[in-house]
């Protein structure tokens, strides 16, 4: 009898202990959020702090030492002005006679206006001078206007995994870093070395392409980093939430990761995004995906080169994006 009440109870224990295990996880992830947050907005305020004190440095010492006004000078001029009378010095055994004079004028006239374009009244008879006596810019063939830049496109990368039998109800768009993340009823679009404005350009075709998936999920940005263009940066982050939400599709934006490859400046410039989405989503009320406490310092899910996700690193952010699209109640 208590070995067949011991059979009943062992996958009860074990239910349970699994939800208490569930349930530590999501609260070292919430207090890994908590201090990733807490520790940002530290950097903010010191940085704040140090430019006011900076600023405050230097008005105390320009009202020590005020700068002096620059002392008013004539220009020098090697060209004489002929309103000005010229004066000469002579210098005798007896005191010298300073002698004023005006200077006889110059004729400033073009010695060469024979060969003026302005002078020549027929174009048809104009002597063409040899080739040893033109000019450099006239012998020189005109360079053609140099041509516009081609617009960028990122081909799609074929799909790891099989298509999903019934139509999605979400599409994640990204680069490299999805490569292996799968979604139940949902199709990824990786898009190797794709920035922002590359997944804003291939918005329209996901749409037509999948016009029963309501939710549109980007994750990019990590190669707009090696560019060093913060602010054209948020402003190519603003266009692709406002082109998408046009559509009339929810967004869901995923955060940047922080890569273990990362260099120190790499590294600020990522918080520094990563903070910026934070408010700029919560002002559109967009959802945001927070993924910098989960990646952060865990080489273990990262690929050799330090840069993509392994089959971990990659199952871990498949699993942050179904809890967001399970919160915002996306349709399954």
């Amino acid at each position: 009898m208590d070995t067949l009440d011991c059979s009943c109870r062992g996958p009860l224990l074990l239910h349970e202990a699994n939800m208490v295990i569930d349930s530590l996880k999501r609260d070292i992830r919430r207090l890994t959020n908590d201090l990733v947050r807490k520790d940002t907005l530290i950097s903010v305020y010191s940085s704040t702090l140090r430019a006011q004190a900076q600023s405050r440095i230097d008005m105390s010492f320009q009202a020590k030492f005020p700068e002096e006004p620059a002392s008013t000078s004539q220009p020098a001029c090697s060209t004489p002005q002929q309103s000005q009378p010229w004066t000469e010095v002579v210098a005798r055994r007896q005191r010298g006679v300073l002698r004023k004079f005006s200077p006889p004028p110059f004729n400033l006239s073009n010695r060469y206006s024979v060969l003026a374009d302005s002078n020549v009244a027929d174009p048809a008879h104009a002597i063409p001078l040899p080739p040893q006596h033109r000019s450099a810019e006239q012998s020189r063939p005109t360079a053609p206007p140099p041509k516009p830049p081609a617009p960028r496109r990122v081909a799609r990368e074929r799909p790891r995994h099989p298509p999903s039998s019934t139509r999605p109800v979400a599409v994640l768009v990204g680069s490299s870093m999805v490569r292996h993340v799968t979604l139940p009823r949902s199709e990824t679009w990786c898009l190797p070395g794709a920035r922002v404005q590359d997944v804003q350009t291939r918005v329209p075709e996901v749409v037509e392409q999948h016009p029963t998936a309501s939710t549109i999920v980007v994750h990019v940005g990590s190669n707009d980093i090696r560019l060093q263009q913060s602010e054209k940066l948020k402003s190519d982050f603003t266009s692709l939430i406002q082109t998408i939400l046009a559509t009339g599709k929810k967004c869901i934006v995923s955060g940047p990761i922080p890569s273990v490859c990362f260099s120190d400046m790499q590294f600020s410039r990522v918080r520094q995004l990563h903070a910026w989405l934070v408010g700029h989503c919560s002002r559109e009320r967009v959802p945001f995906v927070d993924n910098f406490g989960s990646f952060w310092r865990r080489r273990s899910l990262f690929a050799r080169d330090g840069r993509h996700l392994n089959r971990a690193g990659a199952s871990l952010l498949a699993s942050n994006l179904e809890l967001a699209l399970e919160a915002h109640h996306t349709p399954r």
